[in-house]
């Protein structure tokens, strides 16, 4: 059985969030009419500083603890502190370069570890770490049309149109809107996954501004968190999403223990009654 990590995830999908909120705060301080580059790497940033804050308060140890716990009724102390440490970080790879392998221009990868109970009476428990699911994105940037309603959208290049076909089962589009006389008025960031369509589809949404199905960042977080849509193949996470060679940008969300703490791959379960007696035992 494994253990679902829904509170951490909720964290995660919040760092997002707060990370968000606060681009929206920098473009109408500081970026009226960002490039669709300046945007991701912002909001790469204010990730990476939300991640850190979350790690730093405990929120992050605390919210696996607690899934831990709410799951594994007789967790005893002993071996809760094995799991404890938990943090999290940002990588962000912000070389402004389109993959002509990938179709897209953002890769984003969330590493964590994946907990299960096994063995009669789910009395072992195992702990794998880097559990890695990935989402290939595109980010297009939108700007408020000055005398109509909506949004006038870039189309996809030629090479996107290409390989979208080979790429869509785990493909999304990032939009960035704009608005207001100096285009400093940064919209809620929405998502379009493109697993169930073709690419003429994709193309129709840019020329009519109509994106069918359209969801908010934590929504996207959570699931993609969850291995609920993306990719948890690790050849096209390595060589597509997030390559380790070349120049092409990503977002790395690692939740680890640092320094080679926390627990071993697997071990027994010590009930809680079995610690009192043992405690008892040595006073």
């Amino acid at each position: 059985m494994e253990v679902k990590l829904n509170k951490l995830a909720r964290v995660i999908a919040a760092c997002w969030a707060e990370g968000e909120s606060r681009l929206t705060e920098i473009i109408a301080e500081k970026h009226p009419n960002p490039s669709e580059e300046l945007i991701t790497d912002l909001l790469s940033g204010e990730l990476r500083a939300s991640v850190a804050r979350a790690s730093h308060t405990h929120r992050i140890d605390h919210a696996f603890l607690e899934d831990l716990h709410s799951q594994i009724p007789n967790l005893s102390v002993s071996d809760a502190r094995r799991f404890g440490g938990l943090i999290a970080t940002v990588t962000p790879h912000t070389k402004p370069h389109e993959s002509e392998i990938s179709a897209a221009d953002l890769g984003l990868v969330i590493l964590r570890p994946q907990v299960w109970l096994n063995g009669w009476g789910n009395e072992t428990i195992e702990c794998s770490r880097d559990y890695a699911t990935g989402l290939l994105v595109q980010a297009k940037l939108g700007q408020h049309k000055k005398r109509r309603k909506g949004y006038r959208w870039n189309p996809l290049k030629k090479t996107q149109e290409v390989l979208f076909p080979e790429r869509h089962t785990y493909y999304s589009l990032l939009l960035y809107r704009l608005k207001g006389q100096r285009l400093s008025e940064f919209q809620p960031l929405r998502w379009q996954l493109c697993r169930d369509h073709m690419v003429e589809q994709v193309k129709e949404w840019f020329r009519s501004d109509l994106f069918p199905e359209e969801q908010p960042s934590p929504e996207v977080l959570k699931n993609l968190f969850d291995g609920k849509i993306g990719t948890k193949d690790a050849s096209i996470i390595e060589s597509v999403i997030a390559p380790t060679k070349g120049d092409f940008r990503a977002i790395e969300v690692r939740i680890f223990w640092p320094d080679g703490s926390g627990p071993p791959p697997s071990f027994h379960l010590q009930h809680r009654h079995q610690e009192v007696n043992e405690q008892r035992l040595y006073q």
